[in-house]
């Protein structure tokens, strides 16, 4: 298979290419969109996720070569998408298992297998691509679009090494669904020579290029540190390798150059050279030896020798005799020489008297240059002395430097999170102030209304508060006549009024928060006020023989006996005995009234306390007891009514959505579902079905047309719905008009265009 693989900024250019082509069709992928714009909209949305992102679009193309088999759709979207799959995981890979070119070092294809499968089950969801087949051509070929950004954490997929990648993931493919196989690009290097090249090798021999290129490859298939590369070059094929340097001691690059038997003007020989990058159409730079050949090289230990080495090449022709000097130049490589034997005539020509001549200025040359290098060894400790310091030195730059990484790391991670939240908060904006526009003149006239009843209840509040405070004041006149009221005692009655009291302002202030769920609770309470207020105005000193008699329960049935009240008494205050007599009797009441017994009987039983509450008192705490268990009756069923509230009104807005935009997509691509971010929708049968991935199914209506044509549903299933439902159909609403709209504006330009 042939692969292209590439990264851009526009998704619009792309998407428009792919899917807008004649006989181009949609085969696979994880996006709801169909046309440029819709593909485009959703891959803006993720791309905003990583805004420093420069080339956010990728574009991968595979073509299986015609010879091969037709592949099904679904045979090529499957290919497709493990390729693109195969591209990903193989960018996150590091160390020896990232190099694809090295099938000793590269990672083993179960392993990638392993990785690709886990790949698919977990992450692919994140990242937002399609497929689309094009049969323009005698073959078929796909294309994959994608965004290289991350939806879940904003990350990019990594394009290093992204071509070599691709050519990889294509052999694996080749093999997995037994395709014609092809040689990748770094196993194709060496091409065979074309017709006129092979006559020029015929006529004139190999050219240059390619002696250099064959002694390269002869003399690194051992794998030797680059000094032996160098030397074995010169001395085996004639070779000359010179590496540059840079001026701060950093390898530059490296030449190679050889006699092709031409001459300069003063006679001596011209050297053909070639920039080891340039060599042929094989690549010989100073890193592709290393990566590519296996040459090894350790500065601190190869770049003394080479610099001997290139002095020694620069200074010699490409004669024989030059060749025994390697020898003396690398004299710990003596060993690995052999010695070159020359059948020389007694009578020596004028070329061999300038070699030897030659010969004895090299020798001269490297004595002088033993005592230069006696001179640096003596240097060297000191050499070695600054070279430690400034090493020190080095070091403590080093871990500043690494601070200030590390420093500008978490600026950029703070800065990118804000970036993040703010694209949030505005993707979400439109949606809430959808629904502020919506709810807010709502909101306002309830406030208003609130208001009102609050300053209505206020007006009632201070009203009460003047006569609680009416009333105190009256009983502390009342002290003086205390004497007539022997039979109550007096800290009782003391403790009772106020415990009273602050029953009812904290009654008071609930009914306040919640006025329209406790509103009948307020107006008991202030009936009870009202009553105990008149009830100690009327006492009057006359009164008080009248106080000392027992009053009388009036019922319609017979009163229980005494004692047997004071036992129901002393049965619901079994363990009540560490509450004050008020709060005491009032839990009494409630339990009494609990056990469904008649409001006279309680008024009983509490008359009976040691209180000696009177029979008007102890009707106003059942009254209190009662209210307060119609209070807490009418909240869950207040809650319920909310619930169903909220059910009806979200099946009312969400079903009619829900029908047309399901027969929207049954028309368009002929499939009854719907995959939306994190929900699903579903046409089962006369049943719609919206799943939530998180809280389950939704709802699950049957639905129906009548004879008039009206649309009429029954909810079968309502699950869990929150507010933000609501505001999710209303915006699946207006998208779904608008792209109704473009693509009745689309159909009649199309009409008006073929009309004639």
């Amino acid at each position: 298979m042939i692969t292209k693989v590439k990264a851009n900024k526009s998704f619009r250019g792309t998407t428009k290419y792919v899917i807008e082509k004649e006989k181009a069709k949609i085969i696979g992928g994880n996006m709801y969109g169909r046309t440029t714009n819709e593909l485009v909209e959703q891959f803006t949305l993720s791309a905003h996720l990583n805004p420093q992102l420069k080339d956010p679009c990728y574009h991968l193309m595979l073509s299986v070569p015609k010879t091969d088999r037709t592949l099904n759709d679904d045979e090529l979207a499957n290919l497709s998408q493990q390729h693109f799959v195969n591209v990903i995981v193989l960018s996150r890979l590091q160390g020896d298992d990232s190099q694809v070119k090295q099938p000793d070092k590269r990672i083993a294809d179960t392993k990638l297998k392993q990785l690709v499968d886990e790949f698919i089950e977990t992450e692919l969801p994140a990242y937002d691509f399609f497929i689309a087949r094009h049969s323009d051509k005698e073959h078929d070929h796909t294309h994959i679009v994608a965004s290289r950004v991350n939806n879940l954490d904003g990350k990019s997929i990594r394009t290093w090494n992204n071509y070599a990648h691709s050519e990889h993931s294509a052999r694996l493919l080749e093999r997995e669904f037994h395709l014609t196989p092809v040689q990748s690009s770094w196993e194709s290097k060496q091409k065979a020579m074309t017709r006129n090249q092979l006559e020029r090798v015929e006529r004139d021999g190999l050219p240059g290029e390619e002696i250099m290129r064959r002694a390269i490859e002869q003399v690194a298939a051992d794998k030797p540190i680059m000094p032996q590369l160098i030397e074995r070059l010169w001395r085996e094929h004639q070779v000359k390798a010179v590496v540059s340097y840079y001026g701060h001691g950093g390898v530059r690059g490296i030449k190679f150059g050889i006699d092709v038997g031409s001459v300069n003007e003063d006679g001596s020989p011209r050297l053909l050279w070639k920039q080891g990058g340039n060599l042929n159409k094989y690549k010989c730079s100073f890193t592709k030896l290393q990566t590519e050949l296996g040459i090894n090289y350790d500065p601190k230990r190869d770049d003394s020798e080479i610099k001997h080495l290139n002095n020694f090449l620069e200074s010699v022709d490409n004669s024989q005799e030059n060749q025994q000097l390697i020898s003396t130049i690398s004299p710990k490589k003596a060993q690995n020489i052999p010695e070159t034997k020359h059948q020389t005539n007694p009578a020596k020509s004028d070329v061999e008297q300038r070699a030897s001549l030659k010969l004895i200025n090299t020798i001269a040359d490297f004595i002088e240059q033993s005592a230069v290098e006696s001179t640096l060894i003596e240097t060297l400790p000191q050499l070695t002395k600054q070279l430690s310091e400034y090493h020190q030195n080095l070091s403590a730059v080093r871990t500043t430097y690494d601070e200030l990484l590390a420093a500008i790391a978490e600026r950029e991670q703070l800065l990118s999170q804000r970036t993040v939240n703010a694209i949030a908060d505005f993707i979400e904006q439109s949606v809430v102030d959808d629904a502020l526009s919506e709810t807010l003149p709502q909101l306002t006239e309830q406030l208003f209304q609130y208001r009102q009843q609050l300053a209505k209840n206020k007006a009632v509040f201070d009203g009460l508060d003047a006569a609680i405070t009416q009333e105190l004041q009256s009983h502390v006149e009342k002290k003086a006549i205390s004497s007539i009221s022997d039979y109550i005692e007096q800290s009782t009655v003391e403790s009772a009024l106020t415990q009273t009291v602050l029953e009812l302002t904290q009654q008071l202030s609930q009914s306040q928060q919640q006025l329209s769920a406790g509103r009948t609770i307020f107006d008991d309470l202030e009936a009870a006020i009202v009553y105990l207020e008149q009830l100690y105005r009327s006492q009057k000193p006359v009164d008080a023989i009248a106080l000392n008699k027992t009053p009388t329960l009036a019922t319609d049935k017979p009163k229980q006996s005494l004692n047997q009240t004071a036992e129901l008494y002393k049965y619901y205050s079994a363990d009540l005995q560490n509450l004050l007599v008020t709060d005491r009797d009032k839990e009494i009441a409630r339990k009494a009234l609990l056990d469904n017994k008649p409001a006279e009987e309680v008024e009983e039983i509490i008359f009976t306390s040691p209180a000696g509450w009177t029979a008007d008192e102890a009707r106003a705490l059942v009254i209190i007891a009662n209210n307060q268990l119609a209070s807490i009756e009418s909240e869950p069923e207040q809650q319920l009514d909310q619930k169903q509230q909220l059910q009806s009104e979200f099946l009312a807005i969400a079903v009619p959505i829900a029908v047309r935009l399901i027969n929207w997509q049954l028309r368009e691509s002929g499939q009854n579902s719907l995959i939306f971010k994190r929900a699903t929708l579903e046409k089962q049968g006369r049943e719609l079905v919206f799943t939530h991935d998180e809280r389950g199914e939704i709802f699950r209506v049957a639905v129906n047309r009548n004879q008039l044509g009206e649309l009429e549903y029954s909810p079968i299933n309502v699950g869990e719905i929150e507010r933000e439902d609501l505001m999710l159909w209303q915006k699946v609403d207006r998208v779904l008009q608008q792209i109704i709209e473009e693509s009745l504006q689309q159909e009649r330009r199309q009409t008006k265009g073929m009309s004639l």
